[in-house]
């Protein structure tokens, strides 16, 4: 355990010097080794110092009351139920080291009062927890295998099978600390749940859930509700995953030619009772340090007040959005990978630092939308989103490879979009409604390289305000599928993309690239254009006309 203490403050501390060298980041990230003690990931233990508990000797049925403070091995088989109650500032330490608990009524374990519980999976070890029909306590209606009143910590090396028939999975009335451990969640609703907080260290943990994966519930008390991702490798589906997620049809033709990619579907993200099937949803803030995340989730993949990536792998599907945030969406590092979703990464104002990002959407890639919270899933009045009606709302990107198909607006801002870093290719149609970039308030592009593919008859729509570097664009014809390179005189490669579809016309601008400069740019072994870098639209055989407009795509405001 010591070695893994030590892993996880060399991860953490890679991730703050990370987080200090990108520019324009000033936040650091937290310092997650406060936010946990010795005993939470301590999974050291000894029969000599703790009780031995046999389930096979107990009656079937039976409830077993542990009532005294210290550390208790359990093995065997019961039909029955582990209650723990003891004064409320003792500890009760439990180590699962073999058992198969189903409970007929109730939780399999049931922790009614303590200042902790905490769970050992012995290594080694194969252990089952099941619940059956669920129990009222006062006002709480109890339903879960492995249940807290107050704090739980799991950890250990062992495996640990969740089968919650009732409602959730794991679940706790205080903080949910995660530390390690193999652990398979199967659930009605949610497989996680914490109301403070949720805090995952490490670990395998699959869930598979009616409701959310993993969550956290209070938003009445402030420094409450927060959800930190370190470490582990994270699988999740939720409901049917996103595949099962269809959007109507007499939608898609109301929404600018959106919901294109219907062998998907496209963003109701929730059951037909209105149950909330995220991936990961914090009740206010989510943060990740870390980890490897596989979600398939008929909702948003994370989704939070405000969401912050700081590192990790991610793959997502989602039949909503890929990453939310009610307020700020973050990302300074990381690898992300949407391969469907609604929008990609969506909050009232999006900051990328950092970090490799790809999306596939059936709407807009990115998506910075002021307003307020009461749209919804793609703002199609559902539960959960960000209304379109405000002009607020910032899209920022300073550093990192973004790639974005979207078979709505690429960029999309409802204020303005700045861009003064990063390599960004964006693939779109060009339709009355959509473009590749959309804002309603000021564009700017400063630095960085960006490499725009659009469709939609020779026309390409930017905004009349776009201003800063020089951009080009011109009409090339390319296949899907192909790699776009963006070169400069020197023949030094500045950039690439690949779009997932064919396209008509090209936008390039790169503060590598200066204005009179020789530039090439290329798809495959094909060579779409070379020339000369100039603020102008240009034929595919290369002739210039400088038109106000010709090479500037869509703002609101007109075009």
């Amino acid at each position: 355990m010591k070695k893994m203490r030590k892993i996880i403050g060399m991860m953490v501390m890679l991730a703050m010097m990370v987080c200090l060298m990108l520019q324009g980041v000033a936040e650091e990230t937290t310092d997650v080794e406060k936010l946990y003690k010795n005993k939470d990931v301590d999974d050291s233990w000894s029969f000599l110092q703790a009780e031995t508990v046999d389930l096979d000797s107990l009656e079937s049925g039976s409830v077993f009351t542990i009532s005294e403070e210290g550390d208790y091995v359990l093995s065997g088989t019961l039909n029955g139920r582990i209650e723990v109650e003891v004064q409320e500032e003792k500890k009760v330490r439990l180590i699962l080291n073999g058992v198969s608990i189903i409970s007929p009524e109730g939780p399999a374990i049931y922790e009614k009062q303590a200042d902790k519980l905490i769970v050992t999976l012995a290594e080694g070890s194969e252990n089952l927890l099941q619940d059956g029909n669920v129990i009222t306590d006062e006002d709480d209606t109890i339903g879960a295998p492995l249940y807290a009143e107050d704090d739980l910590s799991i950890n250990g090396s062992g495996s640990l099978t969740v089968n919650g028939t009732q409602k959730h999975g794991i679940q706790s009335k205080a903080d949910l600390i995660l530390a390690n451990g193999n652990i398979s969640i199967t659930s009605i609703l949610d497989g996680i749940r914490g109301r403070n907080s949720v805090l995952v260290l490490d670990g395998e943990i699959t869930v598979n859930s009616g409701g959310d994966g993993i969550t956290t519930t209070r938003t009445d008390s402030e420094g409450k509700g927060w959800l930190i991702l370190a470490g582990g490798n994270i699988r999740v589906k939720t409901g049917e995953g996103a595949g099962s997620v269809k959007m109507p049809a007499e939608s898609k033709e109301s929404f600018g030619g959106r919901g294109r990619r219907d062998e998907w579907g496209s963003g109701s993200g929730t059951s037909d009772s209105g149950v909330s099937q995220k991936a990961v949803k914090a009740a206010t803030d989510l943060t990740v340090l870390g980890g490897i995340y596989t979600f398939d989730c008929a909702d948003d993949g994370l989704h939070g007040v405000n969401v912050t990536v700081h590192g990790g792998s991610f793959s997502i599907q989602s039949g909503d959005d890929g990453m939310h945030a009610d307020k700020e969406m973050t990302v300074n590092a990381g690898t992300i990978e949407i391969s469907q979703c609604y929008e990609g990464l969506e909050g009232e104002n999006v900051t990328v630092n950092g970090g490799d990002i790809r999306i596939i959407s059936s709407d807009d890639g990115i998506n910075a939308a002021g307003g307020s919270d009461g749209s919804g899933f793609g703002g199609r009045g559902r539960n959960g989103g960000l209304s379109a009606a405000g002009s607020s709302g910032m899209l920022s990107i300073a550093g990192g490879q973004v790639a974005v198909n979207a078979d709505g607006d690429g960029l999309d801002s409802n204020g303005s979009i700045l861009i003064t870093g990063g390599v960004i290719g964006v693939w779109a149609v060009t339709t009355t409604g959509e473009g590749p970039i959309d804002f309603n308030g000021t564009g700017r592009i400063t630095s960085g390289t960006l490499i725009v593919a659009s469709t939609g008859g020779g026309r390409m729509r930017n905004t009349s305000g776009l201003s800063g570097q020089t951009i080009m664009a011109f009409n090339a014809s390319g296949r899907a599928g192909e790699t776009l390179t963006l070169k400069g005189a020197d023949g030094i490669q500045v950039g690439t993309f690949i779009p997932e579809e064919a396209f008509d016309t090209l936008m390039v601008s790169s503060d590598k690239i200066q204005e009179g400069s020789a530039f090439m740019i290329t798809s495959g072994d094909q060579t779409l254009y070379s020339g000369i870098m100039s603020n102008s639209m240009t034929t595919a055989g290369g002739s210039e006309s400088t038109g106000a407009g010709n090479g500037r795509m869509k703002n609101r405001k007109g075009w």
